[in-house]
């Protein structure tokens, strides 16, 4: 009998011992079950250019610009406003007359011709060197560059200018002469004295055709993305708030983005610290690089899901273009760039969820099946390790 009942009894051990594993294994899928939390979404916004200030200015010449493939000659003219060497004008009609010293006016904003608006914010119009030449020189190639490509990329995408009555007609001569162009020679405005300023490499391929075919693809110029690092929520070490992960604000291109401005909606109370757990007071003009937390204090959290919009107003340093247009419909329509601010705005979704209850979500039901699991297991632990009562 003794036998018997030790070998009863080593049962019994086995059989307590598997039931401790299985409740260790079901209270980490239960503490498991409790650390579920929320969904979040992104989304980008195109940029939307504001008008320059209205104006007028007086159309001059400033020098006129000769390109050559060594077989015949291309003309870009470098005009400028009321004759001020760094406010260059360029032309977007090849194909119609320009004066000197006639007085032009502000016309329409260039609101939806992208292309055009790559060509003015990436060249010589906005100061952009697109060559590494340097000297004196340099802007006369950069200009004769910057006046062509715009030239191209026109030709290039309007159907009707195949006809030579079309605003941005160019004979195949012409056409010719730019795509072999090496040499370029400044004459003055009077064509009486002239310099070379250029001698070397093919300018359409080596930048021209670059960005002629940036511009005919390009969509947009800036973008905002507010984006959080993960979905976990979690408490603040004096357990006085809940606070969300850290979120970047990302603008592109990145030295345009200035500042950016944060509001908060969907739950009071709610408010955001840097990166270093402090306040950030003047939520209107945060400074680009800055990531923040959305804190909650936890009283404000309930047992509902609460969906929290954080709102990110970015302000770029852009450029707005804008036609120009002389006294008469028959003359040159011409383009210049202004620095504009422009706001580009994007959101954030975070989700917070408190104590669960009898409501029951998917997240709350997680919670209850992994604590009901729990308490098992704990029971079973309890009821096999009772001492085995002898008969």
């Amino acid at each position: 009998m003794e036998k018997i009942y030790m070998n009863e009894n080593k049962r019994k051990k086995r059989i307590m011992n598997t039931s401790v594993v299985l409740s260790f294994v079901v209270s980490i899928f239960a503490i498991f079950s409790l650390a579920m939390f929320g969904i979040v979404s992104n989304q980008k916004t195109d940029v939307s250019y504001a008008a320059p200030p209205a104006g007028s200015f007086t159309f001059n010449l400033l020098n006129d610009i000769e390109g050559s493939d060594g077989t015949g000659n291309f003309n870009a003219p470098m005009y400028v406003a009321n004759n001020d060497a760094d406010n260059p004008i360029f032309c977007v009609e090849h194909n119609t007359d320009a004066i000197d010293g006639e007085t032009y006016t502000s016309g329409d904003t260039i609101d939806n011709d992208y292309g055009l608006l790559y060509l003015l914010n990436n060249s010589y119009a906005n100061g952009v060197k697109v060559t590494s030449l340097s000297g004196d020189n340099a802007k006369y190639v950069e200009g004769w560059i910057t006046q062509v490509a715009i030239w191209m990329y026109l030709y290039e995408t309007d159907e009707t200018a195949t006809q030579s009555t079309s605003k941005n007609y160019i004979d195949a001569d012409s056409i010719n002469i730019i795509k072999g162009t090496t040499k370029l020679t400044k004459f003055d405005a009077s064509h009486s004295s002239s310099v070379e300023v250029y001698n070397g490499e093919n300018l359409y391929t080596k930048y021209i055709s670059g960005l002629v075919k940036k511009a005919k693809s390009a969509k947009n110029v800036a973008f905002l993305t507010v984006s959080k690092a993960s979905d976990e929520i979690g408490k603040t070490d004096d357990d006085k708030f809940y606070q969300s992960s850290i979120i970047t604000v990302i603008g592109d291109p990145s030295d345009a983005l200035k500042s950016y401005a944060v509001t908060l909606s969907g739950i009071d109370g709610a408010f955001i610290v840097d990166e270093n757990g402090n306040n950030i007071e003047n939520t209107n003009s945060i400074a680009p690089g800055t990531k923040f937390y959305v804190r909650i204090p936890a009283d404000k959290v309930t047992d509902k899901v609460q969906k929290l919009t954080v709102h990110v107003d970015g302000s770029f340093k852009t450029l707005a273009g804008k036609y120009y247009v002389g006294s008469s419909s028959n003359l040159q329509k011409v383009v210049s760039v202004v620095e504009n601010e422009t706001i580009i705005d994007d959101e954030e979704t975070v989700e917070f969820v408190g104590t669960p209850d009898t409501g029951m979500n998917k997240a709350q039901t997680i919670y209850f099946i992994g604590l009901i699991v729990l308490l098992c297991g704990v029971g079973i632990v309890y009821a096999n390790a009772k001492p085995v009562q002898e008969k």
